[in-house]
């Protein structure tokens, strides 16, 4: 995925639960230069131009803070389809 990802819109947050803390669950739309969405095909995320009905297979993607990895470099936990599925 060669994308240069300079909008993200701020779709919100919902609280989550961890063991022992709360933690803020953020969620974005990201789109490139060209207005191109992130979306699924054939279990790959590709980029593309979404409208009409297609609009609706945009994913959104969600990120949380990993506090059990090098916190010092501010990790973060990357995820797709309501946080179910993780990038790596």
């Amino acid at each position: 995925l060669a994308l240069l990802f300079l909008c993200a819109e701020a779709e919100g947050f919902a609280l989550c639960n961890a063991p022992a803390l709360q933690t803020k669950v953020f969620q974005y739309r990201i789109w490139d230069v060209n207005q191109k969405s992130l979306y699924l095909r054939n279990d790959q995320l590709v980029a593309g131009h979404l409208q009409g009905a297609n609009a609706a297979l945009e994913e959104r993607v969600f990120w949380v803070p990993n506090r059990a990895f090098e916190p010092a470099r501010l990790p973060i936990i990357l995820g797709i389809q309501n946080g179910t599925r993780c990038l790596a």
